[in-house]
């Protein structure tokens, strides 16, 4: 029940891999000898004394340390994103017109109350709910652990049915979307086991 960063990875490796392509073929242009037209001086075995010229620079190692300090931050977001969380909605306006009066109800409130309503059904032994969308079109993620020995195919029709219907109804708006995940709760001497629906 919680968001992992597989967009984001996604993203950054394109990221990573466009650059490092990039530097590859500089690298294997100068090599060949194809960059010495734009760069002098960059044709293979010359002397690469305008490199060393620039590395000793006075404040080329203050400009090291500024690229590493700077590398170094964006590799500590990139892990923080790494770290899976809950992504609840924002508070819902439960009323069209603030002329009126205004409610907001924050997600996590409607997530609790429909795991209580799913924790009344048969053989289920604890469910997790996370609210996502907007108050018009709301969506449930839904963890249930249900007893091995219960009927899954009824427990998952009560969700849909029931459960789900009694979220539509208390957020005056039809579901977006149901996601369910469905836990075997097994006994202690066994591992439990989940499924993805």
């Amino acid at each position: 029940m919680r968001r992992t960063a597989a967009g984001a990875n996604r993203t950054g490796l394109i990221i990573v891999g466009l650059l490092v392509l990039l530097i590859g073929l500089a690298v294997l242009a100068i090599g060949l000898g194809f960059a010495a037209p734009i760069l002098p001086g960059w044709e293979p075995g010359a002397d690469l004394g305008l490199a060393t010229s620039v590395l000793a620079l006075p404040y080329s190692a203050l400009a090291a340390i500024i690229v590493a300090v700077v590398l170094a931050v964006i590799g500590l977001r990139w892990l923080s994103v790494q770290i899976p969380r809950k992504d609840f909605a924002k508070p819902f306006r439960m009323q069209a017109d603030a002329r009126r009066g205004l409610t907001t109800v924050t997600a996590e409130v409607i997530a609790e109350a429909v795991a209580e309503d799913l924790e009344s059904t048969d053989g289920l032994s604890d469910a997790q709910v996370i609210l996502r969308g907007t108050a018009r079109s709301p969506e449930l993620l839904i963890h249930i652990d249900a007893d091995e020995r219960a009927d899954i195919d009824a427990v998952i029709a009560e969700v849909a049915d029931r459960v789900a219907g009694n979220a539509s109804q208390a957020l005056g708006a039809p579901l977006r979307a149901v996601a369910l995940e469905v836990g075997i709760a097994r006994t202690r001497s066994r591992r439990q086991r989940s499924v993805t629906l």
